[in-house]
């Protein structure tokens, strides 16, 4: 009978000590989630400009089964936070990519001709390319898994099994380009999708600007592009332009 009492207070004490250390032990996994996750968004944002509005040149290949040799392209892009962003293919034609926001997005040819951006090119844009231009790691961090590669790389795998169906994994290197004063900051990023296929994007000869506001924005995009003036005021006033 004595050993009745002893027993409820023996595991008295263990629940109490469980109570006691378990909101310890959820305290701690939540703050190692919360410093992952700044390691993460502190990994991401090193990548890219950290001002608003820059400017710069890329060059792009894409691999295609069936295909010899890669498909490549060059050209010029502009990025603003409060305009939006010009991606201008000059190699082997002309064409761009006016994206304003994930509703109003087209592809312009050069006699002005504007049509829906729609399918692949929608969706590696609105989710992948814009969102690294204007630093949005919150967005990574939240849909990937971040890791650093012994070579610096940044590794990038989706977490949701719908992003997984179409995408692979998602690579970001930052080099540079040049000799000594004139280095200049160089970033590549290659997306494999979920049939292995590659594209690979570097981004090079970035400038920065520092002024505010859209009106400034849209005056820098004129003065870039002013044989296609169209394409910076399609940025500027979107629901004013027919898209055929």
């Amino acid at each position: 009978m004595s050993r009745r009492p002893a027993l409820i207070s023996l595991l008295t004490v263990w629940l109490t000590g469980l109570v006691t250390v378990w909101p310890a032990m959820a305290d701690a996994e939540t703050s190692r989630e919360v410093e992952d996750k700044a390691t993460e968004e502190q990994l991401l944002s090193s990548m890219f400009p950290s001002g608003c509005h820059f400017s710069g040149q890329f060059s792009q290949q894409k691999s295609m089964q069936g295909l010899p040799v890669p498909l490549k392209s060059a050209g010029d892009f502009y990025y603003s936070c409060d305009l939006g962003l010009v991606w201008h293919t000059s190699e082997p034609f002309s064409e761009a990519i006016l994206y304003v926001n994930s509703t109003n997005n087209f592809r312009a040819e050069d006699d002005g001709t504007l049509t829906p951006l729609s399918g692949v090119a929608r969706y590696i844009m609105s989710n992948i390319f814009v969102r690294l231009l204007k630093g949005d790691t919150g967005y990574f961090t939240d849909e990937f898994a971040v890791t650093q590669e012994p070579d610096d790389t940044l590794l990038l795998i989706p977490e949701s099994e719908m992003m997984r169906k179409g995408l692979e994994a998602i690579r970001i290197a930052k080099s540079g380009t040049g000799d000594g004063d004139a280095l200049q900051p160089a970033v590549t990023i290659k997306v494999t999708d979920a049939t292995g296929q590659n594209t690979q994007v570097l981004i090079d000869q970035i400038e920065e600007y520092s002024f505010e506001g859209k009106r400034k924005a849209w005056e820098q995009c004129e003065t870039l592009y002013s044989g296609k003036t169209n394409w910076c005021r399609v940025l500027l006033s979107p629901a004013r332009f027919d898209a055929f």
